[in-house]
């Protein structure tokens, strides 16, 4: 398929590169300056919406600055073009329906990337929770904002700008999608987050949050972009037992009634987006695609009932 990449940041070259290196598609990045690539990528250049529209490009990956994805995506829609949009869908809610209501009249499937349900940890705690009675699940995401955005001067990114969709509360939401991947459906978030360093311009760099799920059970996130302690773990409590899965050390420990197991996945850090990717070539057309346009906006909008709700 010919595939457009529209924001050509670290996780855009990403995609390029699996895209053109191992699934085989026909890549173009939409380019909004004239710097060209130089990273030895087989992947073309536009830099005009002409150029755009004169393609006529089947796929269209958005992963451009939070605050822009709905506008993108609009434009990209309007060609007939499918849509894969990278987390958060976006930072507000305006226009969203307008591009559900496009996708629906274009027959188009618009996927939203939460790749970490594609994690090996991940779906390793899937598989061990299915069928037990949880008591409590705590989720930690903890990194230092500079080293996660190391690729430049991540003063400049959209992380430390709230109007630009910045901040833990969407930075850092697939933590909140993959609790209801795990969990079932988010029904109530309390909490409180705030801004406690001078990392970010006024974006909120951390958040405490407490999560009830449909299935009655009790979820604890603390996230934040302040600590030189990187540490990314979800540990559950259930009868007979515990899991803790580490996702920077790509391991999962499991005690169940008096035996200690342990599981250990080798760094791959292109393994699992390539997976989802193939999940969603593989599903265009599939109106029961998981993190669907509708999907997404539902956890979009408990995330910003709770960021409005609470004092920041």
């Amino acid at each position: 398929m010919k595939v457009l990449i529209c924001g050509l940041g670290s996780i855009g070259l990403r995609h390029a590169n699996i895209l053109s290196e191992h699934l085989s598609h026909h890549v173009y990045a939409y380019r909004s300056s004239e710097r060209r690539i130089e990273h030895g990528l087989n992947v073309g250049e536009i830099f005009s919406w002409d150029e755009v529209e004169a393609l006529r490009p089947d796929v269209a990956f958005i992963t451009n600055p939070t605050s822009l994805h709905v506008e993108t995506a609009l434009r990209c829609a309007s060609l007939g073009t499918h849509l894969f949009i990278e987390k958060p869908l976006s930072h507000s809610l305006d226009n969203i329906d307008l591009l559900g209501s496009l996708c629906s009249e274009k027959g188009l499937t618009c996927y939203v990337a939460y790749c970490l349900r594609f994690y090996p940890v991940i779906k390793k705690m899937r598989e061990i929770i299915v069928g037990k009675k949880i008591y409590h699940a705590r989720i930690v995401c903890s990194s230092f904002l500079p080293a996660w955005r190391a690729e430049g001067d991540y003063r400049k990114s959209y992380s430390v700008s709230s109007r630009e969709g910045g901040g833990v509360l969407l930075d850092l939401s697939h933590e909140f999608d993959y609790v209801q991947y795990l969990f079932e459906e988010i029904i109530e978030m309390t909490g409180a987050y705030g801004r406690a360093s001078e990392l970010t311009v006024d974006a909120e760099d951390y958040a405490d949050i407490l999560i009830t799920t449909a299935a009655s059970i009790p979820v604890n996130i603390h996230l934040n972009f302040n600590s030189l302690l990187n540490e990314r773990t979800i540990k559950v409590d259930f009868e007979d037992g515990y899991a803790k899965g580490d996702l920077i050390e790509n391991k999962v420990d499991v005690f169940y009634r008096g035996n200690m197991d342990s599981y250990e996945y080798p760094l791959d850090r292109d393994g699992y987006l390539t997976e989802q990717s193939q999940y969603f070539f593989d599903n265009i057309g599939n109106q029961s695609i998981m993190n669907n346009l509708a999907e997404a906006k539902g956890l979009l909008i408990k995330i910003l009932r709770f960021k409005h709700d609470k004092p920041g």
